[in-house]
């Protein structure tokens, strides 16, 4: 059965368009640039051995052909190094996520892994660490919040820095992911005192 006479010169009419349309070039169709996150966030980036500077920015990769390579470092970590066509890098991200010296080499970290990144949250918090810590035990929780380890990681290195409704957020999460882990009591009592410390900082002094 043939499409009634409207729907025919609707559809004549988008092929016309679309055949009239110039074809556009790979600097107007895509991005030509990458989004680069790192952790720990004071990680110093660089682009072919041209610093880019601690933390997430957005860097340029407008030769679709050219291979960039990035390379990430911290004092405490082990460096990690990405690199890719600017074709395949524009329009994306890049997540790099440095392992803590000493944590091993058996596995590699990512962004998006929570397990992992909760582990070493807890190495770095063991050091004393605790602004590393806390970055790695937030990245954990937002990528895997059913990870309790990542909740009391993430309340420990909060307690640490005064950051006193991170941490009871962290505790509280944590008790409620493991109502029978041995620490309860331990981890209930850091809750405890908490809510009734008025002597902490306030959430307006965190950063």
């Amino acid at each position: 059965m043939p499409p009634p006479p409207r729907i025919l010169v609707a559809t004549v009419a988008l092929a016309l368009s679309c055949a009239a349309a110039p074809r556009q070039t790979w600097h107007e169709t895509t991005p030509p640039e990458v989004l680069v996150e790192v952790l720990p966030r004071a990680a110093q980036a660089a682009l072919d051995g041209v610093g880019l500077g601690p933390g997430a920015r957005t860097v340029p990769v407008p030769d679709p052909a050219r291979r960039y390579h990035f390379r990430v470092s911290a004092q405490g970590f082990v460096p990690a190094e990405r690199e890719g066509e600017g074709a395949r890098l524009a329009g994306a991200r890049l997540g790099i996520a440095l392992r803590p010296e000493g944590f091993g080499s058996a596995r590699s970290l990512e962004l998006d892994d929570g397990a992992g990144l909760a582990a070493a949250a807890a190495l770095l918090e063991r050091r004393g660490a605790h602004r590393p810590a806390l970055e790695y035990a937030e990245r954990a929780a937002e990528a895997a919040p059913e990870v309790a380890l990542g909740q009391r990681v993430l309340g420990d290195a909060a307690r640490a820095l005064g950051l006193r409704r991170r941490a009871i957020d962290g505790y509280s999460a944590y008790l409620r992911l493991a109502p029978e882990a041995p620490d309860r009591a331990a981890v209930a009592a850091q809750l405890e005192a908490l809510r009734g410390d008025v002597a902490l900082p306030l959430e307006e002094h965190e950063r």
